[in-house]
C-alpha cells in the first residue's frame, strides 16, 4: 500500500476578502494562488499549515457552497484560549496567503433521500451551511436546521440563511437563544427561548427515519445524541463532528525510582518501522501513542489536536496490527490509523 499523494498535496490560497459576521466570528475567502480548488463534500474540513508553537496542522469547516469553486470559505469563532490558529487568521487581510491540503473528513452529507435533521451549536453551524446549499440544490426532503447559541449578539449569516429559507420550502429552521427575551422571540431573531431539550426534539421529529448531523461542543453534542436516542433514533443514523479540540495531554508525575532489576536477558517490545524515513525503533510502552513515539524518534507527523477528533495524523498502516489506546470520534479510511490515538500490537510498519 502506498500513500495518496493527493492528500497531502499543498494547496496555495490567497485571501480573497475577509467577512465579518459578528463580535467574534470571520469569515475567509480563500481562492487558488494558480489554477483550481479542488471540489469538496459538504461537511468537510480544510487542512491548514500554519505552522505554530507544538502544531503543524489546523483544520476549519468550509461552510460555502459545494457547487461554487470560486473560493473556499472558512468561517472562524476567535478562541482566546486555544492553540492560535484563530487569533493567526483573525489577523489576515486580502491578499496574504495560506498553506493547505486538500479537503478532507468523513463527517459529510450522505447521498439517500431520508429526512435531515441539522443541530448545531455555536460556530457548529459552519457545516450545516454548506450541506444546506447542497440539500437546497438536491431533491426535496424534509430538513430541520435547529440552532443554538448564546445570544442575538453571537447570530451569523441571517442573510444566507435567509435566502437558502426561501429556496427551501421542505425547510423548518429553529434558531434556540440561550439569553434572548421576548423581543427576540417577537421580531424573529430566535423561535425558542433557554436550551433545546428533549421535548423540543420530540415536537420537531415525529418519526425515526431522520438522519441527524451534530455538530458543536462536546458536551453539546453527548447531551443531544442523548436526547435523539432516548427518543427512539438509531444511533447509526446520528452523525457528529466536534468543535473544540480535545485538551492537551498532561505528563503524568514522574514515578519514584524503581528497584534495580535482577540481571537478565533484555525483552525489546514490538518494533516499529517508519517506512519513509527508514527509521526503526523498539516500542518500549513509555509513550501514549504512536504519535508521541514517532515524535521522540525525530519524525514530524502531521497532528492538530491529539485527541482522536480531527483526523488530521491519519497515517497509512503498510503493515502490521494496532490498537486504539483511546477510540477515535470516527474511524479513519481502510487501511490508515490516527497516530494520536494508536498503539502497536506487534511489529507495525507506518507510511511515515
Amino acid at each position: 500500500m502506498t500513500a495518496d499523494p493527493a492528500r497531502a498535496a499543498a494547496l496555495t490560497l490567497e485571501v480573497a476578502e475577509v467577512i465579518r459576521e459578528s463580535a467574534s466570528v470571520v469569515s475567509l475567502r480563500l481562492s487558488a494562488a494558480a489554477g483550481a480548488l479542488p471540489p469538496f463534500l459538504p461537511g468537510q474540513h480544510l487542512p491548514l499549515r500554519l505552522d505554530l508553537p507544538g502544531r503543524r496542522l489546523a483544520t476549519y469547516t468550509i461552510s460555502s457552497d459545494p457547487g461554487d469553486l470560486s473560493a473556499y470559505r472558512l468561517s472562524v469563532k476567535l478562541e482566546e484560549a486555544g492553540q492560535g490558529g484563530s487569533r493567526h487568521l483573525h489577523g489576515l487581510q486580502a491578499g496574504d496567503q495560506l498553506q493547505a491540503e486538500v479537503p478532507r473528513g468523513r463527517f459529510v452529507l450522505q447521498e439517500d433521500h431520508r429526512p435531515v435533521l441539522l443541530l448545531t451549536g455555536g460556530i457548529g453551524i459552519t457545516p450545516a451551511l454548506a450541506m444546506l446549499h447542497a440539500l437546497a440544490a438536491g431533491p426535496a426532503r424534509p430538513v430541520v436546521f435547529l440552532h443554538a447559541c448564546r445570544s442575538r449578539a453571537d447570530l451569523c449569516f441571517e442573510a444566507e440563511l435567509a435566502a437558502l429559507e426561501a429556496r427551501m420550502p421542505h425547510l423548518t429552521r429553529i434558531t434556540v437563544l440561550a439569553e434572548g427575551d421576548a423581543q427576540d422571540l417577537a421580531e424573529g431573531r430566535c423561535q425558542h427561548l433557554g436550551l433545546i431539550d428533549r421535548a423540543l426534539l420530540r415536537r420537531i421529529l415525529p418519526q425515526d427515519a431522520w438522519r441527524s448531523y451534530l455538530c458543536g461542543p462536546e458536551a453539546f453534542m453527548a447531551a443531544m445524541r442523548a436526547a435523539l436516542t432516548s427518543l427512539g433514533l438509531p444511533d447509526d443514523q446520528i452523525l457528529q463532528e466536534s468543535f473544540g479540540s480535545a485538551p492537551a495531554p498532561v505528563p503524568a508525575p514522574a514515578p519514584a525510582p524503581a528497584p534495580a532489576p535482577a540481571p537478565g536477558p533484555a525483552v525489546a517490545g514490538p518494533v516499529v518501522h517508519f517506512a519513509r524515513s527508514g527509521l526503526e525503533a523498539a516500542w518500549d510502552g513509555s509513550h501514549p501513542s504512536l504519535l508521541d513515539f514517532a515524535e521522540a524518534q525525530g519524525l514530524s507527523p502531521d497532528f492538530s489536536c491529539r485527541g482522536g477528533v480531527c483526523g488530521a495524523c491519519a497515517c497509512l498502516r503498510l503493515e502490521g496490527e494496532t490498537d486504539y489506546a483511546e477510540d477515535p470520534l470516527e474511524d479513519p479510511p481502510e487501511g490508515e490509523i490516527l497516530l494520536c490515538c494508536s498503539v502497536p500490537r506487534g511489529r507495525v510498519v507506518l507510511d511515515l
